[in-house]
């Protein structure tokens, strides 16, 4: 027997886990946050056969005895394992229970997993699901084997009359045997024409239409599994399941995946099913969708949505919601902005759904339909005014200004209707300039020739660099792991940690992707209550820290840089990555302080133990010292922060620091083709858009004609400069909660700057005002970032009601910050 004494480090350990192989260091610390360290005395049971799986468990030190029993005879040892060996893995992925009892031999330790940490893992880490399906395949071959060798049997009188039938008759019978009814639909799906004749011909051996068919199918199955051999066999039902998807039955397709594949590839086909033209029906997709787990359905935003609709037509309203929030979470960490907006819709519904259940409003039957057809008028509403807007622009003899803001219009419109990318809508902009004369095309795409889209670019493009090298996750976790004992400078220290990575990872939704799993994993430490008081304190200090304070830094989101793109040239010019962080640094402050108390004050957190320092240890270990492509990293960002800074000294602009080093970047392999493919195109060529339209509205001299308009309504009063920042904040909470943030402050930025010079500000006081108050969480589904940190926190640090209370606070909160900070504004000579 292997000897017990303790083995290697834990971190050594996992570095030689089979499972783990195909992992990273980064990936492999990040998992390290969820192993719980279980101690076992000798005798003891760590799981028992037959009890449902909920765990992996890897041997840290030990020995263990792997039992089964069975009817005819009592507890058989069947394997012994010790230090870095694996168990209750296949549990996990086939929801069957434990198939045998794991008993400690002697006194040990194990590091437990969670299930849905494990499935996670698999979900995200290509490498890590590739050896756990080697580790099962060898595990199931035994098995396989046995049952293959037990189940070949048909009776004579059957394999008679499968020998009678011509070559491509009984073809057609043993491929009728793949499915699960032999209903009319099914048989012509499968066979067309022919599908009367192989009735007939299933009828001869005894397999009769109208009788009991699922016995003889299932015994001819087994026949014909044993004769072919597994492999054969996945060939013939994966022609039959091709072949039944090219005639749409959906229905028998999917009832032979949930029968022979797995979860993930009932998944996949249901995601077909759904974006199939015609779709299979709702409820047939909800029935579908019932059979898979949560976990199954995270990567496919229409099963996730399908399977939503399927909790909700339960009446399970709270299941549906957590898991459209989790998908959504998936979505926003993976760029995927277009299906995050359709999940943030789908929340939106099932919580209008819940409600409309909660007051008796309609019919649970009735749901569905009722927000299919608002859908549907939705989508017309915003088709019509778009192509009317169109019209107009194109009106013969209209003038090129009045052409522009038609079609300017337009592309609000669709934008605001989600129907498509806010980048193909601002592409179909730019096209339609060129086609109605209003612009030349190199005037056009004026914006993408620009320093503003190449210095956004770089920025995108050192972030992506910065990500992949691990520094960021050692900087939270640096953090995390200096944390003091008192609930409140946790708080602190957690808020500062997303405002420190704020000028590294220009990306709300990245920086609370990074935040909140590490400020989960602090409240785990400390035990604190889900949602409680402790809790909701530390995942809202996190969530300001990432997402709310994105003003403080030129770089601090992409929605920073359109504003900052959309003002005048002097302005821009004026406006360095320095200076704009000393113009907005009072107001950082004046608002982190104010937050800070408001967490206090609103959630009165208790006094806790200092946590436990073993997990964060175990992380720093398995991450090892920083590789050299880290240090690198780290060299290229100091420099590249220090060049901003220096920039109007030696006559570099931010563009041109920027490209440096990312190419540095490039240099050292941080930056490459995949990198490269994986930055968000989505936004950066909006950002091309956006900037076109900014020069192209000076050209026209629509800015001069705005100056003009609100100058004569102030010929007998202009308000202070304090009023009109405040008028500003205010119309930008008010818009926020009909269109998303990037229109907002799209919209008020081109309506509003052209203002300023006129009231005697500076417009950058428009766009920090806007950019302040733009980030705003009354409704769940108003913030994607925010509903990422709520996903990224697996909804237990804080509620939705706890986060709307505090964001009432916090809008307030900013009011009088941004009230504060004009005198000091006015001293700069802002106003």
């Amino acid at each position: 027997m292997p000897d017990a004494a303790a083995g290697p480090s834990a971190e050594a350990l996992l570095t030689r886990v089979p499972l783990f192989t195909g992992l990273g260091r980064v990936e492999l610390a990040r998992l390290a946050a969820h192993l719980e360290p279980v101690d076992v005395e000798p005798g003891a049971d760590v799981i028992r056969q037959g009890d449902p799986g909920a765990s992996l468990y890897v041997v840290e030190r030990g020995v263990f005895a792997v039992l089964v029993s069975t009817a005819q005879s009592a507890e058989t040892r069947v394997a012994t394992l010790a230090a870095g060996e694996v168990f209750g893995e296949m549990a996990l992925l086939t929801d069957e229970p434990r198939s045998a009892t794991v008993r400690a031999d002697t006194a040990g330790r194990l590091l437990r997993l969670p299930r849905d940490r494990f499935l996670e893992m698999l979900s995200r880490e290509p490498g890590a699901f590739l050896a756990v399906t080697t580790t099962l395949s060898r595990r199931l071959a035994a098995r396989n084997a046995a049952q293959i060798e037990s189940e070949q049997y048909l009776g004579a009188a059957l394999e008679r009359a499968l020998h009678d039938l011509p070559a491509d008759r009984r073809a057609a019978v043993l491929d009728a045997c793949v499915l699960d009814e032999l209903s009319d639909d099914a048989l012509r799906a499968l066979f067309g024409a022919a599908a009367d004749r192989v009735r007939t011909d299933l009828s001869t051996i005894g397999i009769h239409a109208d009788g009991p068919t699922r016995a003889g199918l299932r015994s001819l199955r087994h026949r014909v599994q044993g004769s072919e051999g597994g492999a054969a066999f996945d060939v013939r039902v994966a022609r039959v399941t091709e072949r039944l998807i090219a005639g749409r039955g959906w229905d028998d397709a999917l009832a032979v995946a949930a029968r022979e594949a797995g979860h993930p590839q009932l998944a996949a086909l249901l995601g077909q099913a759904l974006r199939a033209v015609p779709p299979i029906e709702p409820e047939s997709a909800y029935r579908w969708a019932g059979q898979l787990s949560d976990d199954d359905v995270l990567r496919d935003s229409d099963v996730a949505l399908a399977r939503a609709g399927a909790l909700a037509a339960r009446g399970e309203h709270t299941g549906a919601s957590a898991l459209l929030r989790r998908a959504l979470g998936v979505a926003l960490v993976s760029g995927d902005e277009p299906e995050a907006l359709r999940l943030s819709e789908g929340i939106a519904r099932v919580s209008e759904d819940a409600a409309d259940a909660a007051n008796g409003r309609v019919a649970p039957g009735g749901r569905a339909a009722g927000a299919r057809m608002r859908r549907t008028w939705r989508a017309a509403g915003f088709v019509t005014a778009t192509v009317l807007l169109v019209l107009v622009a194109a009106l013969p003899g209209a003038a090129s200004p009045s052409s522009f803001v038609a079609l300017l219009g337009a592309a609000i419109v669709l934008m605001t209707s989600r129907l498509v990318p806010n980048f193909a809508a601002g592409l179909g902009l730019i096209a339609g300039w060129v086609l109605l004369g209003i612009a030349k095309p190199a005037e056009a795409l004026g914006g993408f020739a620009s320093k503003e889209w190449l210095f956004v670019l770089a920025i995108y493009g050192l972030a992506a660099a910065t990500a992949r090298s691990g520094v960021l996750f050692r900087a939270g976790l640096l953090f995390v792991s200096r944390l003091p004992q008192r609930l409140v400078w946790q708080a602190t220290v957690l808020l500062a940690t997303g405002v420190m990575l704020t000028p590294l990872v220009p990306s709300s939704t990245a920086r609370a992707s990074l935040t909140l799993p590490l400020t989960l994993a602090v409240a785990e430490a400390l035990r604190l209550p889900e949602r409680g008081r402790s809790a909701a304190m530390l995942g809202l200090g996190a969530w300001i820290g990432s997402g709310p304070l994105m003003f403080a830094f030129l770089n601090g989101s992409g929605t920073c840089l359109l504003a900052w793109g959309l003002l005048p040239d002097a302005s821009r010019a004026r406006f360095t990555w320095t200076a704009w962080l000393a113009a907005a640094a009072p107001l950082v402050i004046v608002v982190c302080g104010g937050a800070l108390l408001l967490l206090v004050a609103m959630f009165r957190p208790e006094r806790v133990e200092r946590a436990p320092r073993e997990r964060v240890d175990l992380q720093f270990a398995v991450l090892g010292p920083p590789s050299p492509r880290e240090v690198a990293i780290i060299a290229i960002l100091c420099l590249t922060v220090l060049g901003w800074i220096a920039a109007p000294w030696i006559g570099l602009d931010l563009a041109t620091v920027a490209l440096l080093g990312l190419l540095a970047a490039v240099a050292i392999g941080a930056f490459d083709t995949r990198a490269f493919q994986g930055l968000d195109w989505d936004f950066l060529l909006f950002f091309g858009v956006v900037l076109s339209i900014g020069k192209l509205a000076v050209t026209l001299g629509l800015d001069r004609a705005a100056a003009w308009a609100v100058g004569s309504l102030f010929t007998t009063w202009t308000p202070g400069p304090t009023v009109f920042v405040l008028a500003v904040a205010v119309i930008s909470v008010g818009v926020r909660l009909v269109i998303e943030q990037d229109l907002t402050v799209l919209l008020g930025s081109l309506t509003l700057i052209p203002v300023a010079p006129v009231v005697g500000v500076d417009p950058w006081l428009v766009v920090i005002a806007l950019l302040a108050t733009s980030v705003a969480w009354f409704l769940p589904s108003q913030t994607p970032s925010y509903l990422l940190a709520q996903a990224a926190s697996e909804n237990r640090l804080f509620s939705h009601a706890q986060a709307q209370r505090f964001a009432v606070a916090w809008t307030l909160l900013t009011l009088l910050g941004l009230a504060l900070c004009v005198s000091y504004w006015r001293w700069l000579g802002l106003a």
